[in-house]
């Protein structure tokens, strides 16, 4: 199947497409531009709402089964969330707010350690 270039400057109505991308003979990034914000959203093929992106003035939300973020360099996974847990596999995790962390139950860890020139509280 071959689609034709175009080139929408603006958009006044909701723009809904299966396949969207940009040639890749072109050296041009793929951008959208909203005074609100931008939603992206997935459904499964009755239709339903599986997933949806939104990147506003306030903020990144994102609704969806589970989360991800990947290694830019090489993909392996950093951060996932889903409904029972969160987990991070970083090689250090620093927290820096004035207050700390609090847990609300118990926490394992081979290593807490605190910054050299201050005590672990």
């Amino acid at each position: 199947m071959h689609f034709k270039p175009f080139k929408i400057n603006t958009f006044l109505i909701i723009l809904c497409v299966s396949l969207f991308y940009t040639l890749p003979f072109q050296d041009s990034l793929f951008v959208l531009r909203s005074e609100r914000n931008v939603t992206l959203n997935a459904r499964n093929h009755q239709g339903q709402l599986t997933g949806q992106l939104t990147v506003g003035p306030e903020g990144v939300e994102a609704q969806c089964q589970r989360l991800e973020v990947r290694s830019r360099d090489d993909g392996r996974l950093l951060f996932s969330a889903d409904e029972e847990k969160v987990t991070m596999t970083t090689e250090k995790f620093t927290v820096t707010g004035s207050e700390g962390v609090v847990f609300g139950h118990s926490v394992e860890t081979p290593l807490i350690q605190a910054t050299t020139s201050e005590d672990l509280r």
